[in-house]
């Protein structure tokens, strides 16, 4: 097992807003089926046509514009399908067909939009359930290097985007194949005409697409920032605290303020650039249909009949194609947190922890650091250690703040892999044994131990269903905190506040050291518990932690004293990058 610990790569690459970018995020979102909502958008754009079709033979028989002849393309397949299923082109005919045909348009609709809503959900929450399950099974490594405002942004705010782009492009493809529809009906009646439409309506895109690349930039902007900011109010609300006690919270609003200014401009720019387009897009679409209606009026004579479909068609058509530039402008704004969270799930997954061995662990004899170096980047932290931890005993590790103590943790869970050496749980190596399994069998009680704001219970069970309200109380009893916890108005199911504010310290470290034990576990490491505490609550503590050793092994790291009277072993971590020693006290006998 050897490999040294190597920085992260950069942070992720922004993928490039194009056309087939944001398809991409429609054909290619996992868990979702596009095919069937396009299924139900083509046979609704057919129905669509056939309204569309049959109002041309019903103003013509309305305002008797055949009785000139010269009956189009449309009006005569019309006929011809009227007159295959036996009916005739009158008026009721006419009527009901058009009023099917919308009808039966906007159900379908109705029914493929279903879908993308589905769809959307699907998308929001599963980007949020795949990231969440990677980011749970990453090396340690990965997050010592990340800040938690960026994985809190990713969940709460770039997931839920996602959705919004999905749905973006859902209603960017719906209107697509929708302005198509348009444009055949509008060929197959006059094509002169439709030219004109589809010419203006490509002016209208290629004139609007400055707003749609300020809104690609302003999406882009939103996303860091939006990062940024939550990273920033994450780290804040962990250390309110000592910066209301020092009054630096108005400082540190100052930079929060700064932090929102810079957001505040990117949607500035966002909301501008959107309801420019919508404005703009409804000017040069009345300027042009009005010019075109004289155009066709005045110097292609076209029948009153023909020219009130196509007119009807023009304005769908050049509305159509605006509404297709206005969603695929929202689909480019929001697309950016789509492909970030989507890269951001990629680069977790690479990071994932090797699952170790397969071998099944045990701790029967003990634990052993074989000339154990490790450096974190380019910085040495240990060298040549070596360290025997017997099983069913207390065994000690002291030393300054920096020396390594925590990492020799780190290094017995498997968190990290040692540059040189090997670590043996009972004779084998660590990087045999099955890592899943070793930490089942593993308590930990960290320096700061955070609670849940929740209850009692679900501080000390973390959810585990296995574990009842016997569990919980003989692990209260064995940590010492029964006593306080059963003169709670509520008892185990009281709450602890955010991060346990609502109990002393000495009850959150109890309740921590209930949560280690709550799961019967064979090793139980103790890293700086009683650091913060009073000598009385540290001694009470240590005289429950003495009363367990026998059942399980146990590890304390501390700079205290007082752990020394009831330890077995006691080494002594000199300078970071130099030996671990074994104290002169080495062996002590457990009072």
């Amino acid at each position: 097992m050897v490999r040294s610990v190597t920085p992260l790569r950069k942070p992720i690459e922004r993928r490039a807003n194009t056309l087939v970018g944001i398809l991409r995020i429609f054909f290619g979102a996992k868990d979702t089926n596009p095919w069937p909502v396009l299924l139900f958008l083509l046979i609704a754009g057919l129905f669509e046509g056939v309204g569309f079709a049959s109002l041309l033979p019903l103003l013509t028989l309305s305002f008797g514009d055949g009785d000139n002849g010269g009956a189009s393309f449309v009006e005569e397949v019309v006929r011809d399908g009227l007159a295959v299923l036996g009916l005739a082109p009158n008026l009721p005919t006419l009527l009901l067909l058009v009023i099917t045909g919308i009808t039966l348009k906007c159900v379908l609709r109705m029914v493929a939009m279903h879908h993308v809503g589905v769809s959307m959900a699907k998308v929001a929450t599963g980007m949020r359930v795949e990231f969440v399950k990677q980011i749970l099974n990453v090396k340690w490594e990965y997050f010592t290097r990340q800040p938690v405002g960026r994985i809190a942004n990713t969940v709460s705010v770039d997931a839920t985007r996602s959705g919004e782009a999905y749905l973006a492009v859902a209603n960017f493809t719906s209107l697509s194949i929708q302005s198509m529809v348009y444009a055949v009906v509008a060929l197959l009646i006059s094509w002169k005409l439709a030219m004109a439409a589809l010419v203006v309506g490509a002016a209208i895109a290629a004139s609007l697409h400055t707003l749609v690349r300020m809104s690609k930039k302003a999406g882009r902007r939103q996303t860091d920032k939006t990062s940024e900011l939550v990273t920033y109010l994450s780290d804040a609300l962990g250390n309110i605290k000592p910066l209301k006690a020092m009054a630096a919270q108005l400082n540190f609003a100052c930079l929060f303020d700064r932090k929102v200014q810079q957001l505040n401009r990117a949607l500035r720019r966002q909301v501008v650039s959107k309801y420019a387009l919508k404005n703009m897009e409804e000017i040069l679409v009345a300027v042009c249909i009005g010019c075109s209606f004289y155009t066709a009026t005045e110097f292609l004579e076209v029948e009153i009949s023909q020219l009130l479909v196509m007119g009807l068609l023009m304005f769908q058509t050049v509305s159509s194609v605006g509404k297709v530039q206005w969603h695929y402008q929202k689909a480019v704004l929001l697309e950016s947190p789509y492909w970030a969270t989507r890269e951001l799930i990629r680069e977790v997954a690479a990071a994932r922890e090797p699952h170790g061995g397969t071998r099944e662990p045990s701790l029967v004899r003990g634990c052993h650091f074989d000339d154990i170096s490790l450096s974190l980047g380019d910085k040495p932290v240990l060298h040549a250690v070596v360290l025997e931890i017997p099983a069913r005993a207390l065994t000690v590790i002291t030393g300054a703040s920096g020396a390594g103590k925590t990492t020799l943790v780190d290094l017995l869970l498997g968190l990290f892999e040692p540059l040189e050496g090997s670590i043996l749980i009972d004779d084998v190596p660590l990087s045999d044994i099955d890592l899943e399994r070793w930490r089942l069998m593993v308590g930990l009680v960290p320096q700061e131990p955070i609670l849940f704001h929740d209850s009692i219970f679900a501080n000390v069970t973390l959810g585990n269903a296995g574990l009842g309200e016997s569990d919980v109380r003989q692990a209260l009893q064995e940590a010492g905190a029964w006593e306080f916890v059963a003169a709670l108005p509520e008892g185990i199911n009281s709450q602890v506040g955010e991060k346990g504010a609502l109990l002393s310290g000495g009850q959150r470290q109890r309740i921590a050291l209930a949560r280690a034990l709550v799961t019967r576990p064979k090793l139980l490491i103790l890293d700086e518990v009683t650091s913060a505490l009073d000598p009385d609550t540290e001694q009470d503590i240590c005289r429950s932690i003495a009363s367990l050793v026998g059942n399980m092994t146990v590890v304390a790291i501390t700079h205290s004293g007082a752990w020394n009277t009831i330890a077995d072993r006691v080494y002594h971590v000199e300078e970071c990058t130099t030996h671990l020693v074994k104290n002169s006290c080495a062996r002590r006998s457990r009072l």
